[in-house]
């Protein structure tokens, strides 16, 4: 025999339990046979005699009570474990991460809609970058995530479900608006209050920028979008920012959204899982609710 399996270890405890091969028997409602053949194997296999066989009845030795501690051991760890993952199927767990354009305006109505479905679901979400967010994807600390679309990831399966904008805005009295006809150029001179680097919007700003031949260098970076905004508002300069996140701002008249020519700054949003990834019925339940937003 190659392996013991913890039915052995089983019939084993049963039978130093009961001190009898044919009451074990009876209790796992197996044959007396049976039992008596994996008692066999396991001496076999460590070449030990778990039992004294006196008169008709077992007498464990001093290696089968040592035995009979450690597969008490492991089956209550094996039970335990059965126990949880049963436990797991029904109250379903999500590790979900978010760039901060889905983690502010967006991934909560999603979990609204998962918790209305599943309301013992467990959910916990990281709100990062993007670029730290598809690191975690790659180390299986997520079972997905909520972001801008990526670049063709050889590693990472991607399905775009909501189409996005960034705007640049400014207080609706700045100076640009004065002019007829706002340019890139005109905006690469401005003091500009971005994003830090790794940002999907900051990096499609700068993507974009450079295509036509401009290259920024930022009066204000920060990591914090509502800084960006009260900043923005107190006149510092210009932001750019996600369109989900001023539109609250542009529609009360707090911040002003200017329109630049030949600047186009649409995205696509993507639900974003590792591509050898088992996608569970959570996840699939999530998938499906996002779709629908």
């Amino acid at each position: 025999m190659s392996e013991i399996t913890i039915r052995h270890l089983k019939i084993f405890v049963t039978v130093y339990d009961e001190r009898s091969m044919t009451a074990a028997g009876r209790k796992l409602f197996i044959s007396q046979p049976t039992v008596s053949q994996a008692i066999h194997e396991l001496e076999s296999m460590y070449k030990v005699v778990l039992f004294e066989r006196l008169s008709r009845k077992l007498y464990p030795t001093s290696t089968g009570e040592k035995l009979y501690q450690y597969a008490n051991h492991i089956i209550k760890l094996i039970d335990g474990m059965e126990e949880s993952l049963r436990e797991d199927s029904i109250k379903k767990k999500l590790f979900i991460g978010a760039n901060y354009t889905a983690g502010t305006v967006l991934i909560h109505t999603c979990i609204e809609q998962f918790k209305i479905l599943n309301p013992s679901s467990e959910i916990k979400v990281v709100v990062n970058k993007s670029s730290v967010i598809t690191n975690m994807l790659r180390k299986n600390e997520l079972d997905l995530a909520v972001i801008e679309e990526l670049d063709n990831p050889s590693d990472l399966i991607q399905d775009i479900f909501y189409d996005d904008k960034i705007v640049i805005v400014a207080d609706p009295e700045y100076h640009l608006f004065e002019k007829k006809v706002i340019t890139a150029n005109d905006i690469a001179n401005e003091p500009l209050l971005l994003r830090e680097k790794g940002t999907g919007v900051r990096d499609l700003f700068e993507s974009n920028m450079s295509q036509l031949g401009l290259f920024i260098s930022p009066y204000w970076e920060s990591t914090s979008a509502v800084a960006l905004i009260n900043a923005t508002k107190n006149k510092f300069g210009i932001t750019v920012l996600p369109f989900q996140i001023v539109k609250e701002y542009i529609a009360s008249g707090e911040l002003k959204e200017l329109k630049v020519e030949g600047l186009e700054q649409n995205r696509k949003l993507a639900i974003v899982y590792h591509k050898n990834k088992f996608l569970t019925d959570a996840i699939q339940d999530f998938i499906r609710i996002c779709h629908q937003i």
